[in-house]
């Protein structure tokens, strides 16, 4: 055959790129074992302080299909123990936050924690620290999840989160829920309002000037949230807000009429919903109506 012709110059080309073809194949089949090794070692210490010593595998290729909500980063199988979900989402701090959740092959949960998160102490932290997370701990996958007062968005985001693991989990495991389902609220006299140093000062006749740390006395520095809280017979007749020193334009929502207007009727055994967005100036206000409850019944 002429080696001129371009009959014999497509001969070699083929038998080049076949060669080459070979070639990675066989490159690809050593390596990506390895590749595969790399990456879950970067995450194993992090999988173990949910199965210790446990012999994991990823799957999240196997999986990753079935989340529709983009905030699964990865899924882990620690065999013959269960599964582990790797998750972020967006709190209160605009840098994010990545966290991981595991269930046992029985769909209980079997271990909640923070990757890495830069949420408000005090607030938004709390969603990672031994009080919430018990609560978590106690569920299943079967079981919503609540969300907490007074850290309303990294709660959220932990949230929705979970309920993307759960989905994946429960359909890959063939276990049938309600995703639906609503975790119940704690009622005001169970929340921990700690952060917001409430307190207040009896006035006469059931009415207490309160006073409760919200955004601005937290984070910069400034004044505390204030205001007058009527009680009779035990129950909230009235909230005012007298005094607010966060920021006007955010803080709003949690000192309308109509977030005030919750409060009234409600004692240490009422879950109050106000439907207010600003986390901060909201825990406040619940701050002070729950010491105002407590004075009004020493």
């Amino acid at each position: 055959m002429d080696k001129n012709s371009s009959v014999y110059k497509m001969l070699v080309l083929g038998i080049l790129c076949a060669v080459c073809g070979l070639l990675l194949a066989g490159v690809n089949a050593i390596t990506s074992p390895l590749i595969e090794a790399n990456k879950l070692a970067t995450v194993k210490a992090s999988l173990e302080q949910i199965y210790p010593g446990g012999d994991f595998a990823d799957v999240t290729d196997d999986y990753i299909s079935l989340d529709e909500t983009g905030l699964i980063d990865g899924i882990y199988e620690a065999k013959g123990k269960g599964y582990i979900f790797t998750l972020h989402g967006m709190g209160y701090n605009s840098n994010g936050l990545t966290f991981m959740i595991g269930f046992d092959n029985d769909g209980k949960v079997s271990g909640y924690t923070a990757l890495e998160q830069n949420e408000t102490s005090g607030l938004g932290s709390r969603c990672f620290e031994a009080d919430y997370t018990n609560q978590i701990l106690a569920l299943t996958s079967a079981d919503p999840i609540p969300l907490l007062s007074g850290a309303t968005l990294t709660s959220t985001a932990v949230q929705n989160g979970i309920d993307a693991a759960k989905a994946v989990f429960n359909e890959v495991n063939g276990i049938e829920y309600d995703p639906d389902a609503v975790a119940a609220n704690p009622v005001l006299g169970e929340i921990d309002f700690s952060a917001n140093n409430a307190h207040c000062e009896a006035q006469g006749d059931g009415v207490y000037a309160c006073y409760a740390d919200g955004y601005a006395a937290q984070n910069e520095n400034g004044e505390p949230n204030e205001a007058v809280i009527t009680i009779k017979d035990g129950k909230i007749v009235s909230v005012e807000a007298t005094v607010v020193s966060d920021t006007a334009g955010i803080c709003d929502t949690a000192v309308a009429d109509s977030a005030l207007a919750a409060y009234v009727g409600a004692d240490l055994d009422t879950d109050v919903q106000t439907g207010a967005t600003a986390s901060f100036t909201n825990a406040s206000i619940m701050a002070m109506a729950q010491a105002a409850l407590q004075a009004d019944g020493q």
